[in-house]
């Protein structure tokens, strides 16, 4: 579902398959036992194979950068696709975490 990479201290996941209520809670826990809790908590989420998010998956990812915060980290989204992007702008979560055209872009501010 996801494999990951670093590249300037900021961690890379990449995702596969839409996100929803039977694998977010399985990414949630893999993200914060193998990430954060390592000190690792700056991580960019591309969703270049990422087809759409339900709305367990989108509450998966409000916990996931609260949690990043908390350990003085961020998340952020890279290659989303447009209906993805719809949805994060109707429920306001592209003011909450920051969307990049790209995987380097999203880097780039976060590093």
């Amino acid at each position: 579902m996801y494999t990951h990479t670093e590249q300037f201290g900021v961690v890379i996941v990449s995702l596969e398959g839409d996100i929803t209520m039977q694998n977010a809670m399985t990414l949630r826990k893999w993200v914060v036992d193998n990430l954060i809790k390592k000190g690792k908590s700056k991580i960019v989420f591309d969703f270049t194979r990422v087809n759409s998010v339900d709305s367990f998956g989108l509450g998966t990812f409000v916990s996931l950068h609260k949690t990043a915060l908390s350990a003085n980290g961020t998340i952020a989204f890279a290659n989303v696709n447009d209906n993805v992007k719809k949805l994060l702008t109707m429920t306001a979560l592209d003011k909450v975490i920051k969307v990049f055209p790209s995987v380097m872009d999203a880097v780039n501010s976060i590093k």
